[in-house]
């Protein structure tokens, strides 16, 4: 049993009653602009850890690092879908709803934003030397918005559904201060089109990479782009924040920035799957960054280790090549499967495509397949 065998995303973003049934170990998204590919990806991600509140404040914000960043409230608040029944003209409400069966152990996820007014108290309350503001003294600045996450899912442990909540307030640091433990957490990770920039990330993920054991493969995968990378070391040359450096048989050792972002594309990719083992990984357009010609190599890479790590695997993409590139990089034996996005007035269906029937219209017919 796979982690996720089904999933129902009933409602979450622009996404209403999309269901993808009969999911693979290697699950391929396609479909046209605003399709709703990438939304299924974050549906997925707060799915597998539906308590933590962090997760839902990451997810939303993912889409904003290409821009500058919008308030939290604001980049949050568009996940849920309005509620029609609240008749509030200016505080927003909204709920998701995703459902799942599988290995993991959640069954239903559900999400409720509640925007509010109020006054965010910066000392705990019952400090005697507290100094108590009458109302007159309140300036009309310091009435804040904020917005209520209720949190509740359904599991096969708990005969009773489980449930948290958390206030959020605008241009306020969220702080998560409950660190509630729960089984109801898939290991999971997103790979954005742009996250690869982030080398600060990169320095921690090679240090499970190298506790795992698996950098030696890390290092066969970089050399398909490279033949002359010979080792990742992290390094600290002026004592301070750490690098990564990769050892290269003409540069010498070189920090990671001076090479093109294919190879910090592939080695962030690699990375991640260590960090995700016996979990779920998130990668959103697969073929970023990375060349033609070493699309199949690349990708048969991540799919023997998907294999290798017991990873599920979702990617999105709007290639045809990075499409037959997976086909080619897997085999009779490879659970693979695509999924074609399809708008349909106010809802998105789901055309699955098993790997026999897309091999069939690819190889056989060259069927288009992505729309």
């Amino acid at each position: 049993m796979k982690h996720l065998d089904n999933l129902t995303i009933h409602r979450f973003r622009g996404l209403q009653d999309l269901t993808l049934q009969d999911l693979g170990q290697i699950n391929i998204l396609v479909g046209a602009n605003n399709s709703g590919k990438t939304s299924v990806l974050e549906a997925i991600s707060t799915y597998c850890r539906p308590l933590d509140p962090l997760e839902w404040l990451n997810t939303s914000w993912r889409r904003e690092i290409k821009y500058s960043r919008k308030p939290q409230l604001d980049a949050l608040k568009w996940l849920f879908p309005q509620n029609s029944e609240v008749s509030h003209l200016n505080l927003y409400e909204g709920e998701t709803y995703i459902s799942s069966n599988g290995s993991f152990p959640v069954r239903e996820s559900r999400a409720i934003y509640r925007e509010f007014e109020g006054i965010l108290q910066l000392a705990e309350a019952g400090n005697s030397s507290e100094v108590q503001l009458e109302f007159d003294e309140i300036e009309f600045d310091s009435i804040l918005r904020g917005a209520e996450l209720e949190l509740t899912v359904a599991t096969t442990f708990a005969p009773e559904e489980l449930s948290v909540s958390f206030e959020i307030w605008e241009n306020q640091r969220f702080i998560n201060k409950k660190n509630r433990s729960s089984n109801a957490v898939l290991p999971i990770d997103t790979v954005t089109p742009f996250s690869h920039r982030i080398e600060q990330l990169q320095v921690g993920l090679l240090s499970e990479a190298i506790l795992l054991g698996i950098k030696p493969e890390v290092i066969k995968l970089l050399q398909a782009m490279d033949s002359k990378i010979t080792d990742l070391v992290i390094l600290s040359p002026t004592g301070k924040r750490p690098s990564l450096y990769i050892d290269h048989k003409i540069l010498g050792i070189s920090p990671l920035s001076a090479f093109g972002d294919g190879i910090r594309r592939l080695l962030f990719i690699a990375l991640t799957l260590a960090k995700v083992e016996d979990g779920v990984l998130l990668i959103d357009e697969i073929e970023t960054a990375i060349h033609t010609e070493t699309l199949h190599s690349s990708f048969s890479w991540i799919v023997q280790w998907c294999q290798n790590l017991n990873i599920q695997l979702f990617a999105t993409t709007h290639s045809l090549e990075a499409v037959d590139a997976i086909l080619d990089a897997s085999n009779s034996e490879t659970d693979l499967v695509l999924y074609r996005l399809e708008k349909r007035e106010s809802q998105t269906k789901a055309v699955r495509l098993e790997r026999e029937i897309l091999h069939r219209l690819r190889e056989n017919l060259g069927q288009e397949v992505r729309v």
